[in-house]
């Protein structure tokens, strides 16, 4: 069963997270206040500065349950909104001969038009599979043993998580907002987070990644937390998901805050605020990965990078006779191709993915216009979404997509990679839009393409 949503608030004492044994009442989880005398972790003492010299230490490198090409995943109020790029118009010239009877030739794809647009992500998802309690990702301090650094956010962001629990046991991931300032914070949050267990399994329609890209680009969040006055140095809960063991999880929220504050994605044994905030300076093991170099090919995302959309704007000239012309979707750093469209990292663990690699959680936002000179006869067109990954994954792509406000699914695994987004009639002088709105799901495999077609 599905909670309602609720604003999560924990309010502190002066004990610090070492020696707090006292336990909060529980009834805070259900809507009511905690008693003001009990004793809390102090999230100021969560919040200060590692003194650790994380120079010497190696990260740990686990093998562990391979979930299908890179486990991510993602929710779709963009967390900022901004005017479109406006890509120049793509020629006759650029399309080639033949309609396409497969997928395009990679060597034939054009670059994407646009740009990253909307606040920046944080994303936990290097440990993915987790073995035990702690620290996943927060962007305070470095990490006592992965290296990175501290990044404040504030205004708008968002987060995304996919995590793997494989304590042996049933765990909770705990998504917390602390406030470092000297003043009240303002905290509001929308998104949705589930496990396989509440979404019956992982197959193709049903996994969590589907189920949070789905509500995402609908903008029909499963949480939402009412905007909220945080206190200096206390925390606030917009998440809390209780997992049971080999089970996934994903995730993807907005979130929006008057000044800078501190976000902690943690997991723990037991049903605790407290712990939480305890175990939120000792990292949670797992199968921490560790990057190509340079980073990725291709790496595990565990930081703050910068945008969550690419948006593109552009037309395209519409030649008679049959023929196609492509755009390359989805790259990152080894793949090949010459545009890199995966955002750099503000922030990262040093080992993780330097580049939102995947793009998981993050949306494209794509608005083609469709041109016919006036020149011959109604054109008929096709606009077409390809995975061109190949291997032995179950899936390429599960998620939902709009187009033109309609829902498409798209739905790629090996033997069948290509959705027809729209097919059209272009009459002489007419220009018309198709506008395609994705987010990436997790459990995807990159690159993917968009293609037009003109017969």
């Amino acid at each position: 069963m599905r909670r309602a949503p609720l604003v999560f608030v924990a309010l502190l004492s002066s004990a610090c997270p070492e020696s707090g044994d006292a336990a909060l009442d529980q009834s805070w989880i259900d809507g009511a206040q905690p008693d003001a005398a009990a004793s809390v972790p102090d999230a100021s003492s969560m919040d200060a500065p590692s003194t650790i010299d994380v120079s010497g230490l190696d990260a740990p490198a686990l093998d562990a349950f391979g979930l299908d090409a890179f486990g991510l995943d993602a929710f779709g109020l963009d967390a900022r909104r901004a005017d479109a790029f406006s890509g120049p118009e793509i020629g006759v010239d650029r399309w080639s001969a033949g309609t396409l009877t497969g997928l395009p030739a990679r060597g034939e794809l054009l670059p994407l038009p646009g740009g990253g647009v909307g606040g920046p992500v944080l994303t936990s998802n290097n440990p993915e599979i987790f073995t035990g309690e702690g620290l996943l990702y927060g962007n305070a301090r470095p990490s006592p043993t992965r290296g990175g650094e501290a990044h404040e956010l504030s205004g708008d962001f968002g987060v995304y998580l996919h995590h793997v629990n494989q304590t042996g046991a049933r765990a909770y991931v705990w998504l917390l907002v602390t406030n470092p300032g000297a003043s009240d914070v303002t905290v509001s949050a929308e998104g949705s987070g589930y496990d396989q267990t509440e979404t019956g399994g992982l197959g193709l329609g049903s996994s969590p990644d589907y189920r949070v890209s789905a509500e995402w680009i609908r903008g029909a969040p499963d949480t939402v937390v009412a905007p909220t006055s945080l206190a200096p140095a206390r925390p606030l809960v917009i998440y809390r998901e209780d997992v049971n063991d080999r089970a996934e999880l994903d995730g993807r929220f907005a979130i929006h805050t008057s000044a800078p504050v501190y976000v902690y994605v943690v997991t723990t044994a037991i049903d605790d605020v407290n712990e939480a905030i305890r175990l939120s300076r000792t990292d949670a093991a797992g199968d921490y990965r560790v990057s190509g170099r340079p980073p990725p090919p291709y790496g595990r995302e565990c930081g703050v990078y910068a945008h969550d959309t690419w948006q593109g704007r552009f037309d395209v000239a519409v030649p008679s006779g049959p023929s196609h012309v492509g755009f390359v979707v989805n790259t990152a750093t080894g793949t090949g191709f010459s545009q890199v469209q995966a955002f750099p990292a503000l922030a990262h663990y040093d080992e993780s993915a330097a580049e939102s690699v995947g793009m998981y959680g993050n949306v494209y936002d794509l608005d083609v216009g469709l041109v016919h000179d006036g020149t011959g006869g109604t054109r008929r067109v096709r606009v077409l979404f390809h995975s061109l990954a190949s291997g032995a994954a179950s899936r390429y792509w599960d998620g939902l997509s709009l187009v033109d406000g309609r829902e498409v699914v798209v739905r790629h695994v090996p033997g069948s990679v290509s959705t027809t987004l729209a097919e059209l009639d272009l009459a002489p002088g007419e220009t018309t839009r198709v506008h395609f709105r994705a987010m990436v799901p997790g459990l995807a495999s990159i690159p993917q393409a968009l293609t037009i077609e003109s017969d």
